[in-house]
């Protein structure tokens, strides 16, 4: 069963000029020799995605600057285990997203070739045509798998399709092309269910440690800061991917290049029940758009897998972990949580939503799926669910509850009306930065957007208005998320939290296990704010414990982002 994510039919706050402008540039950035055009996403997907570049910018321009950090380097370092050999390493270390490979994990000796026309025409026949008949036109020069692999054709994913009868059909529609007959009509693809059990994400599953990237093995401004280094010690049982060396406690592994902090996105990891299996993207990736290859989170996974802590599995599709999301019905099966925008990634390997959908779901052992747009970057932003002996539960960011928590915990007094905010901001634009200043200035805006556009909206700049537009469109996919979920009968309480790119605050990635809600805390002085907003999570079973990660949620990511769980029969890691 699809589950589709109720939509925005009419917005209080239409796009304007100004996001017209911004979403043509988004179209013709560059995508190998072709451009986010020719994938030809979704609306729905690509007016988030401009809402979150509108957002970014007037943050970037009217908004107090990043913190610049310290850099403070560790007592103690100890030596990684290095599964690469020298010749290899020295061949991959000038990597770079202009030099993507057009199939799966590529990792041969030599440097992977920036991208063709061929590969853009493929592509865009991809995205608009889909797989059958991309593969069928495509075949009329060649019917040899490698040289369609290598033009991007995925000829494994076409190896899936059946026909009606439920037969294999990639042989008839190579000998169709070559024998120029016409394309065999009502091709089906079919991903098989895997077997294959996961740690779902609403804590139902028990786990014997965590997977992580450490991406600098110094702390941002020293202990207690909320990096990588200082949060990765405080779990247990931690296989970290690391540049040169780690810290003392932590089982580590050398990459190549340092590894972004984000280990949830370069792989899932699944077991068998005796062996564990990292599921991997088609080839990982960053950023919203285009969906580039990005080599440091590739050679993250493929150290993982060659030190021996997991048997890699190409799943063939396109995904970033923090858009996949599993939990569990009340009766025990799985569910699957997935984003709009990843299954518009998956056009460009020639799948339709549903068939995308459908594969990923299948792909994940799931039973159904839902799909949802986030108004955030990913959904775990601004998602996570809590398994009870009544069912899930899930909770949902609240940016308009956290700002007003945050202003009243920094004032000591509530935001109780446009003059008061506006006064507030004033105030904090006056005096210098610090950590929590640029939350401060996000919150005033988020508790005036609305109201400045219904009453000055045609005086406002075009730039400003779209900005105030952009804020009160994404609160708007925030309540068809909830909306969604509650339409499937499911418990959902909203978390105050920032979920803006650059802003993030609040207990919303949180990470939870079998026994315990492990949260993301910022500090520097919203503590009491903090607590107030975690304690939704109180009543359910589980201790639920803020862990600093003020550093992590200045990268854009939080708990959940950065751990993943290692699946295993008794729980361990708590």
């Amino acid at each position: 069963m699809i589950l589709w994510a109720c939509t925005l039919c009419c917005s209080i706050a239409p796009p304007g000029p100004v996001e017209s402008e911004v979403k043509a540039r988004v179209e013709s950035l560059p995508v190998g020799q072709g451009t986010m055009a020719d994938l030809c996403w979704p609306d729905e997907v690509l007016d988030a995605l401009v809402d979150r570049v509108i957002g970014q910018s007037w943050r970037a321009s009217t908004q107090h600057p990043p913190r610049i950090s310290i850099g403070v380097v560790p007592d103690r370092t100890v030596p990684l285990v290095d599964p690469w050999l020298p010749e290899e390493r020295l061949s991959r270390r000038n990597w770079n997203s202009a030099i993507r490979p057009a199939n799966a994990n590529f990792f041969g000796k030599a440097p992977p070739k920036s991208g063709t026309t061929t590969q853009a025409l493929v592509a865009q026949q991809l995205s608009t045509k889909g797989l059958a008949a991309t593969i069928y036109e495509q075949a009329h020069a060649t019917r040899d798998p490698s040289k369609l692999m290598s033009i991007g054709v995925p000829v494994d994913l076409a190896s899936l399709l059946t026909d009606p009868s439920g037969s294999p059909a990639l042989e008839r529609v190579l000998s169709a092309a070559q024998a120029k007959e016409p394309l065999p009509q009502q091709l089906q693809l079919r991903v098989p269910k895997t077997t294959l059990s996961f740690c779902h994400d609403d804590g139902s599953d028990p786990s014997s440690g965590w997977r992580a990237h450490l991406p600098d093995l110094r702390h941002v401004d020293g202990p207690n800061d909320g990096s990588a280094a200082d949060l990765l010690p405080r779990f247990s049982n931690v296989i970290a991917v690391a540049e040169d060396r780690t810290l003392p406690g932590l089982r580590g592994v050398r990459t190549i290049g340092r590894p972004d902090q984000w280990a949830r996105d370069n792989g899932r990891l699944a077991t068998d029940g005796q062996t564990s299996y990292l599921l991997r993207p088609r080839w990982s990736s960053r950023g919203d758009d285009g969906t580039a290859w990005w080599p440091a989170a590739e050679l993250a996974a493929e150290s993982y897998v060659r030190a021996g802590h997991a048997v890699s599995r190409d799943t063939g599709l396109l995904w970033q972990g923090g858009n996949v999301m599993l939990f569990r019905e009340h009766d025990g099966t799985s569910h699957l949580l997935i984003s709009t925008t990843t299954l518009a990634r998956n056009q460009r390997l020639g799948l339709k939503q549903d068939e995308a959908a459908q594969a990923l779901k299948n792909t994940f052992g799931a039973d159904q799926v839902t799909v949802l747009t986030p108004s955030g970057f990913h959904l775990d932003i601004e998602i996570s669910v809590v398994q009870t002996p009544d069912g899930p539960v899930f909770f949902v960011a609240d940016p308009i509850a956290a700002a007003r928590l945050l202003l009243e915990n920094a004032f000591g007094a509530p935001a109780d009306n446009a003059e008061q905010i506006t006064q507030y901001r004033s105030v904090i634009d006056r005096n210098p930065p610090n950590p929590t200043s640029a939350r401060l200035q996000h919150a005033c805006d988020l508790l005036l957007a609305e109201s400045l556009l219904a009453n000055e909206s045609k005086g406002m700049a075009p730039e400003v208005r779209s900005a105030f537009a952009a804020l009160v469109r994404m609160a708007e996919r925030r309540t068809a998320i909830v909306q969604t979920l509650q339409d499937g009968g499911y418990d959902v309480r909203r978390v105050p939290s920032f979920v803006s790119i650059g802003r993030l605050w609040g207990p919303a990635n949180a990470l939870v296990t079998t026994s315990h809600v492990y949260w993301p805390q910022f500090g520097a002085g919203t503590s009491p704010a903090e607590l107030e907003a975690a304690s939704v999570y109180e009543g359910l079973g589980r201790h639920v414990t803020g862990q600093p990660a003020r550093a992590i949620l200045e990268r854009d990511g939080g708990l959940h982002c950065a751990l993943e769980p290692i699946p295993a029969r008794a729980a361990v890691n708590d």
